[in-house]
């Protein structure tokens, strides 16, 4: 069992190291995109199982734009190409991730679970009710990119776009933009996929530039680039959920940052990883 772990990191390179560190394994590889705005890929641990992306290959990640999509491509065709690639298993995550189980626990689980994609998704956060809503609205209208962001006005513009278009839960005919004509799917970011379903991505994207070319213009395309795909592909029954533990406030963008209190779920969790972490604010998931 060979797995490629992809690494998404934007900060704290001495947490990246540990997480290195934790994960090192003769049957595992780490790839890691360092956000282009970042500046120490020369910190990173050097050794025969860790690759950084070179600088013509890492991209400033902003917040809901395609940007995290591209990186996590880089970092896919650079572990499937690579010299060491013929991978069972693909897997996304976070630089601010921490393992809930030794390395060998993590290769183990893989092995025991052979065959199956670890991704979470669903149609809309409806459910199956095929009612529309503000996830389908991510992909329905068409967004430039610099109303795409954090940033107050922002903020402001995309609301009153998305309003002026029919809102979150209807769409006026005349502002829908040409669809791609297959059904779109929603989860986390975070997913690990076998080799097979991303062999079949890789191919797929080579024959269909359009399909990233659509993404460009939505919101949060990580939230739905990979998922669609899985769907589409003929491994589309070979799903489960994702492998990580996280907790959101009601209505929160992104995750809390794990501390003491949480680790004694997370540990009895029935997932692999956990996020988010951050050792400057409480380091207590070192003790894991």
């Amino acid at each position: 069992m060979k797995i490629a772990i992809l690494i998404q990191c934007h900060k704290n390179p001495k947490q990246i190291n540990l997480l290195l560190e934790r994960l090192n394994h003769p049957d595992i590889d780490c790839y890691l995109h360092i956000d282009k705005k970042a500046d120490f890929t020369d910190k990173i641990i050097h050794r025969e199982n860790v690759f950084v992306l070179p600088d013509e290959q890492r991209v400033s990640v902003e917040w809901a734009q395609i940007s995290q999509v591209t990186a996590t491509l880089n970092l896919l065709n650079t572990a499937v190409a690579g010299i060491r690639g013929g991978y069972d298993y693909y897997w996304l995550i976070s630089g601010q991730d921490w393992p809930l189980r030794s390395a060998d626990k993590i290769v183990k689980f893989f092995e025991e679970h052979n065959g199956t994609n670890f991704v979470q998704y669903w149609n809309s956060k409806n459910h199956g009710s095929h009612q529309q809503n503000n996830l389908d609205k991510r992909n329905q209208i068409y967004f430039p990119i610099k109303l795409i962001g954090r940033k107050p006005w922002q903020k402001i513009i995309k609301r009153g776009w998305v309003e002026f278009t029919g809102g979150y839960n209807r769409t006026w005919k005349i502002f829908e933009r040409k669809q791609l004509g297959i059904d779109f799917y929603f989860g986390s970011s975070w997913w690990a996929l076998k080799r097979e379903t991303i062999d079949w991505i890789m191919q797929y994207l080579t024959i269909h530039p359009e399909y990233y070319k659509f993404y460009e213009n939505t919101t949060c395309p990580d939230e739905s680039f990979f998922h669609t795909l899985v769907m589409l592909s003929p491994y589309a029954d070979e799903n489960t959920d994702y492998l990580t533990y996280l907790h959101f406030q009601k209505g929160a963008n992104s995750p809390d940052i794990l501390t003491e209190d949480d680790l004694q779920r997370a540990r009895e969790s029935k997932y692999l990883i956990m996020r988010k972490v951050d050792m400057n604010v409480d380091d207590s998931f070192l003790q894991i």
